[in-house]
């Protein structure tokens, strides 16, 4: 399953039409084909490559706070995963 996730764009190759776009610290790039007015300092949404949409600062930093709350409660899960195997494993 792939999620559009939101990103900052901070460059452009205007030749290619391709941007990198920051993920809170990690860059990836991304097709502006569908976003032929997009320009450094926009948040985009990226799917599979491609910007797809642009988001106003408020949505997108919304957006991240809610990613970041997801990120918080899967590494706990992950935490008590982890607890509960090594319980198993200690004859617990």
């Amino acid at each position: 399953m792939c999620i559009a996730a939101p990103a900052k764009i901070v460059l452009i190759d205007e030749e290619s039409n391709i941007c990198a776009a920051d993920f809170g610290g990690v860059r990836q790039n991304a097709r502006l084909d569908l976003l032929p007015d997009a320009k450094i300092g926009d948040y985009v949404l990226i799917h599979a490559g491609y910007a797809i949409e642009k988001l106003s600062e408020q949505a997108a930093k919304e957006s991240l706070e809610s990613w970041d709350e997801l990120l918080e409660v899967l590494e706990e899960e992950d935490r008590e995963r982890e607890a509960r195997y090594a319980e198993m494993e200690n004859g617990k």
